[in-house]
């Protein structure tokens, strides 16, 4: 193998995974052939397996595993890989951003919710009011998470770029297939811009910088909406910003929290970042039975393939909890979902959360 892109070491980690638990199950079914465990005689069986006849056996299993499995698949997968990879790299030309008219801009991408969130062509949204939730409606799928004339066309198509790169590595996460450093870096994109590109967030900024407008170029600039929201978009050209809220994600522990039932929600604000012991942590639900926590632990070297963890009944409702009380005005859920009446502190609940994974995660 005389060429090899970086790219391919966490998809060739997963086959040579395959390929040698294919191996050790054959290798034990063809020695355990009429036999129980408490008839194995460990001495023949060293003499057997590690002798010269056994390791001759093994060298020609191996060599016959090199020709027929790992090369052939070098030529017809990882080689080419590499070569495109290189030729990309040598180029070095991104695919362009392509403005379009939009009047609709999907804070939440249409296409995530689609297909994680929605039930045939329908979603589930609750509101949140004073006295507690309204009903569930039911909505089309494409009518809701949008605000009208919320960014430039421009940066619709900048996030429809991003988009579409994270849209694979999600359903890898989801997959637990390993997850290269390409693709890792997507799904951060993702998780960040899904938190700066929300109103919520556009509005919090806005009211914090309007003084500092209004006294460089005066008062009438702060009800332009158009300048505003410019200010808003010079935010996309600050690498310290992006670098203090990506960082910290990709060098953190993360883990698929998974529930039996459909507990999690999507609120509107679709992702929660917070701070825990003075490190940033992240929860972002998938679907309604998987959720993404990056823990506020840092780790030297990201895992491959994140934790994976069953959520007990109790865990999974407080992260359902946290999700609702993170919303601003309404959230999406399965329609079977219930929500229990809680009325605890969220920063208790989730320190609460991330303590029990952190001790189930411990020693894996």
């Amino acid at each position: 193998m005389d060429e090899l892109h970086i790219d391919c070491r966490e998809e060739m980690a997963l086959e040579l995974a395959k390929l040698i638990t294919f191996i050790s199950e054959k290798v034990v079914a063809d020695r355990m052939k009429g036999c129980v465990a408490k008839d194995i005689d460990l001495q023949i069986e060293r003499e057997q397996c590690f002798g010269a006849k056994g390791k001759e056996k093994i060298a020609t299993t191996a060599q016959n595993l090199a020709d027929g499995v790992w090369l052939r698949r070098y030529a017809e997968r990882w080689k080419p890989k590499t070569v495109a990879a290189l030729k990309k790299e040598k180029k070095q030309k991104k695919a362009p951003a392509t403005p379009q008219r939009v009047d609709e801009n999907h804070f939440i991408p249409k296409s995530f919710i689609k297909k994680y969130w929605s039930e045939g062509q329908f979603v589930y949204r609750s509101i949140k009011t004073p006295k507690g939730l309204d009903e569930k409606k039911k909505t089309p799928v494409g009518s809701w998470g949008f605000r009208q004339n919320l960014y430039s066309d421009h940066l619709e198509a900048y996030f429809g770029l991003l988009e579409g790169d994270a849209a694979v590595p999600l359903q890898m996460l989801l997959n637990v297939e390993p997850l290269n450093r390409p693709q890792r870096e997507a799904l951060v994109g993702f998780i960040v811009i899904q938190r700066i590109r929300n109103p919520h967030f556009m509005e919090l900024l806005a009211s914090s910088v309007a003084p500092v407008v209004a006294s460089g170029v005066g008062q009438s600039k702060v009800d332009d909406v158009q300048y505003m929201r410019s200010v808003y978009e010079t935010l996309y050209s600050q690498n310290d910003f992006y670098a203090k809220l990506a960082r910290p994600i990709i060098y953190s522990s993360w883990v698929i929290v998974r529930s039996e039932s459909p507990e999690f929600v999507l609120p509107d604000v679709c992702n929660v970042f917070g701070s825990h012991n003075n490190r940033q942590y992240v929860v972002m639900p998938l679907t309604p039975k998987e959720c993404l926590f990056v823990l506020p632990i840092e780790v030297d070297e990201p895992r491959i393939v994140p934790h994976d963890i069953k959520a007990p009944e109790s865990m999974a409702r407080d992260i359902s909890y946290v999700l609702r009380c993170a919303a601003k005005e309404e959230f999406l859920s399965n329609s079977c979902a219930t929500f229990d009446e809680a009325n605890e502190e969220p920063n208790k609940v989730i320190q609460r959360i991330i303590l029990s994974i952190a001790k189930i995660t411990a020693d894996d």
